[in-house]
């Protein structure tokens, strides 16, 4: 009597358990599945009450709702194997409101002593929020996958250890082949043009430092054509700061990139052409000069004088797209020789005297010092620091040109005391064709190609141009270059 009341006790004690439980529970006992426990959570699911238990499953539901629980259990039990069941979407009635919901299902066998099947144990849990909120991510995902598509973008996951790379099938049709063919990086970096393999290896090699990769380049299609791709990448690291992978986009430029190079022979076509006639409109006019001099006739003496002065600076507009057409088609070459930085910045001070009559020009210099670069296209980026001093400063406002060696560099700078720049023109202000715009320059003339020519310049020499400046109060516009460089491996 005792062992029986124990029994009953424990008989209790595991409903109470199953009723109380978070999760909807059920004990299916016996070949006809007899409902012998049931709690509250699974009674909602088949959408019955209480009185259902002790009643064997497939005559205590609905037809119509027996297909995600009486196959299964049935199986269960004849089988002695477990089996789940994931994700099974389920419609029920919540608060007055038919939804859909989902639930994990395992469906266990309860075995006897001698390891025969006496039931099946039933535990369902909802995991509808799990299922919604991946839902919702793959929607966004292929939201995102399709916006890139359209975009033409493609984009791509590189392991840095292995070499192996996840692309999107866009990445293969911008190299030529078919979108289900999976690359390989021998693949894409054989597809890269010849002569641009070793900016690509310079800048791989960067964007291990700085963490950023970016570069333009011609590639290869198998059936000989050229194309022209633009890539960006971000290089992820490990807690020991070595680099694991790099994460980037591909985008085919070559319908841009041949609109450029069309561009820039047009520009390098024009300007050549122009400059036959203004070099005998410059001599005719040297000559007039001359002889209204001998006639001692002061008011043609000054028209031609300002005439010419017209002349030159359309001269030097004229240089300056030739030189920005070679720049973009990467035609430039540097003429390097050894020279006196002094020297230079005092012969562009002279020459910038003639034009800056109001200005007070003034240049400092610690010690003489020897570089070895460009000459010619360095005293052009020297004289357009200056010519932008004069134009952007008053009258009689003081212009201070220094020098100063910095290691294996020299500093060169050209600080005025004038408008300044704002924030986000100092950003801006080594673009192509930016010129700042608002009440105080306008009415001054120029194109906004004399400081992107001599940032690309500097870039060339492998060193750094920057502006420090103040809205009102004056800029400073400086550049740091190598003394010495190995120009055979630079350029």
């Amino acid at each position: 009597m005792k062992n029986k009341d124990q029994n009953i006790a424990v008989r209790q004690s595991v409903d109470d358990l199953i009723i109380q439980a978070p999760v909807a529970i059920s004990f299916l006992k016996g070949n006809n599945l007899v409902i012998e426990s049931a709690n509250p959570n699974i009674l909602e699911l088949w959408g019955k009450q209480a009185d259902i238990i002790g009643r064997p499953l497939a005559l205590a539901l609905d037809p119509s709702n027996q297909l995600p629980y009486v196959k299964p259990v049935q199986d269960v039990y004849k089988s002695g194997h477990i089996h789940f069941g994931y994700e099974t979407p389920i419609r029920l009635n919540r608060n007055g409101h038919h939804n859909l919901f989902y639930f994990d299902f395992v469906y266990k066998p309860v075995k006897d002593r001698t390891n025969n099947t006496v039931g099946v144990m039933v535990v369902a849990t909802e995991v509808t929020k799990q299922v919604v909120a991946r839902q919702l991510l793959e929607d966004a995902e292929e939201r995102l996958r399709l916006a890139i598509e359209a975009t033409g973008i493609a984009n791509w996951d590189m392991d840095l250890l292995s070499n192996e790379v996840i692309a999107s099938p866009r990445l293969s049709e911008i190299f030529g082949f078919d979108p289900d063919e999976t690359l390989t990086y021998p693949q894409l970096f054989g597809s890269i043009h010849p002569d641009d393999r070793n900016s690509v290896d310079k800048a791989f090699e960067e964007a291990m430092k700085s963490s950023i990769y970016l570069s333009e380049t011609r590639i290869v299609w198998t059936n000989g054509s050229i194309h022209w791709i633009r890539t960006t990448g971000k290089v992820l690291y490990d807690e020991h700061q070595k680099p694991l992978r790099m994460l980037g986009t591909t985008i085919d430029i070559t319908k841009r990139k041949q609109e450029e190079i069309m561009k820039n022979d047009f520009i390098a076509m024009a300007s050549h052409e122009l400059k036959t006639p203004l070099t005998s409109l410059k001599a005719y006019t040297q000559l007039l000069v001359s002889k209204a001099k001998k006639a001692g006739d002061d008011f043609f003496i000054n028209a031609l004088e300002k005439s010419e002065k017209q002349v030159n600076k359309m001269t030097r507009l004229i240089h300056g797209f030739l030189d920005m057409s070679k720049i973009e088609s990467g035609k430039l070459q540097l003429n390097t020789q050894t020279f006196d930085m002094n020297e230079l910045v005092a012969e562009m001070i002279a020459d910038k005297m003639l034009i800056a009559p109001d200005h007070v020009l003034s240049f400092k210099s610690e010690q003489a010092i020897q570089a070895n670069a460009d000459k010619e296209k360095i005293g052009q980026v020297i004289g357009n620091f200056i010519s932008n001093a004069v134009k952007y400063s008053p009258k009689g406002g003081a212009i201070a040109i220094t020098t100063q060696k910095l290691g294996e560099n020299v500093r060169v700078s050209v600080k005025d005391e004038g408008m300044g720049l704002k924030a986000q023109d100092q950003q801006n202000v080594f673009q192509r064709f930016y010129r700042v715009e608002d009440e105080s320059t306008r009415g001054l003339s120029g194109f906004g190609i004399g400081l992107y020519l001599s940032a690309e310049i500097i870039r060339l020499h492998q060193g750094k141009i920057a502006v420090e400046s103040e809205e009102g109060k004056g800029a400073e516009f400086y550049f740091l270059l190598p003394l010495q460089a190995d120009w055979d491996q630079l350029l």
